[in-house]
């Protein structure tokens, strides 16, 4: 079930007369009989005459002010919240091992959850020292506000900002999406195409990546949803930073979208299926959908191509949600030519396959299966929030193939390996650190949320 964060705006003021008056309230109720009606009466009293002294425009606004607050249950003069602190100690094939300090604040307002805080200080050695600040605002169960914002030393940026409100229009079927980000990435790896990869054709490049995107969607019977998207991405690949790798424009100088700057824009019609119980931390439900894109060069786009892609995701509780069943299945089909590398399928990363880096297996096509076993182990509270101490077990398959070349399930990429998470049911938050392990060996994702 979905959170209702509606809440009235505060003002201090009111908050502070309404403290007073409720108290008045409350011992005038406990006073009983003619006496408790007598006392509440000249509690009416006290804000009529405060109005009529004001006079004209002045008593109105105070009258309208001074029954609102007899309305309406006072609102708490501070509020509570949690915070906690978590180490981040990580390896990522693609940027090595990271280190730092995750701190998690939630703020509530009243009894409800509003705001969550998760930023971090990590050193790496390509990167440098940085520092993430995220925040997650719900101003209501539809309306939500998602930033982050990071740097490091050594000139790695990933800010992404976005917007989504659902419920809106005539009949509140319609729902908005919009995004803005930009991203520099230092220790991006390309091995060229094919799922036979050789791990030691390892290369690496600087990639620079911006995108606006706006959805408008409509919401249908049966959890049926259909959106349509705009996306402009515009792309740079720079030399590779590593001393010891070489850069890919040198190793790789005739792949698609190596040596110029691109302008993809993309138009997309999206159908989803979602029963799940919730949209950032499910227990149970289905959440299916399909994608279709095209990018064509006569509306304004540097390449042209028709993507497709479906996925589905099935959750099943066992033992009173004690223990979850997650099952995964994904497909991408692609026709295009010259299509840059970084728009072609892959496998790789937390979303896909956890068993390599982002973008390990590049090609026109691509399939994923995934499989994962949930355990809740125990739940408490701390400062009144309850709060979900989780492990998981998972093994992920996948493998990338060309048109030629048709679907093909033999010689699929395999991991398999475990995950820690802090479940933080009220608010959504799920703070997980993933570990898969493949013939090319471990690979670490830290996120605030489920890979699937």
């Amino acid at each position: 079930m979905f959170k209702d964060y509606d809440l009235p705006p505060y003002r201090a003021d009111e908050a502070a007369i309404g403290r007073k008056l409720h108290e008045r309230l409350h011992v005038a109720a406990a006073v009983g009989g003619p006496t408790g009606a007598a006392a509440a009466g000249r509690v009416k009293a006290w804000g009529a005459t405060s109005a009529a002294a004001l006079g004209g425009p002045g008593g109105s606004v105070a009258g309208s002010v001074l029954s609102r607050i007899e309305r309406q249950p006072p609102l708490p003069e501070t509020y509570s919240g949690l915070f906690l602190a978590l180490p981040i100690i990580a390896t990522d094939p693609n940027k090595g091992p990271t280190l730092g300090l995750l701190p998690v604040g939630v703020v509530q307002e009243g009894s409800r959850i509003s705001t969550i805080f998760a930023p971090d200080v990590t050193y790496n050695a390509i990167d440098g020292l940085g520092a993430s600040f995220r925040m997650r605002r719900y101003f209501s169960s539809d309306s939500q506000l998602s930033v982050d914002v990071s740097g490091a030393s050594e000139g790695a940026f990933d800010n992404e900002v976005i917007y989504s409100q659902r419920r809106v229009g005539p009949r509140q079927f319609l729902f908005f999406r919009g995004q803005v980000s930009y991203k520099t990435d230092l220790s991006t790896r390309f091995f060229g195409i094919g799922n036979d990869t050789d791990e030691d054709d390892e290369s690496s490049y600087t990639f620079r990546r911006s995108i606006a995107a706006a959805s408008l969607g409509l919401q249908l019977p049966l959890s049926f949803t259909a959106e349509f998207q705009e996306r402009l991405a515009s792309y740079k690949v720079g030399p590779g930073s590593l001393d010891d790798i070489p850069s890919a424009r040198m190793k790789f100088p005739n792949v698609d979208g190596m040596q110029d700057r691109l302008n993809v824009l993309t138009h997309r019609i999206r159908l989803t299926f979602d029963t799940r119980d919730s949209r950032t931390a499910p227990s149970k439900g289905i959440f299916a959908e399909f994608n279709y894109d095209v990018a064509d060069e006569t509306l304004g786009s540097n390449v042209g191509f028709h993507r497709f892609s479906a996925s589905c995701t099935v959750l099943i509780p066992k033992l009173r949600k004690r223990f979850t069943t997650a099952v995964r299945a994904g497909i991408v089909i692609l026709e295009g030519e010259n299509v840059p590398f970084y728009e072609l399928s892959t496998i790789g990363g937390k979303l896909t396959h956890r068993g390599y880096g982002d973008g390990r297996f590049v090609d026109d096509n691509a399939w994923f299966f995934s499989v994962e076993e949930r355990w809740n182990v125990f739940e408490y509270e701390l400062a009144d929030v309850r709060q979900i101490f989780q492990v998981a077990g998972f093994v992920d398959l996948g493998r990338v193939f060309s048109e030629e070349e048709g679907f093909d399930v033999d010689h699929a990429k395999v991991a398999v390996g475990g995950a820690v998470r802090l479940v933080i049911p009220e608010s959504e938050l799920v703070t997980s650190i993933d570990v898969g392990f493949s013939d090319e060996g471990p690979a670490a994702f830290v996120g605030l949320d489920y890979p699937f």
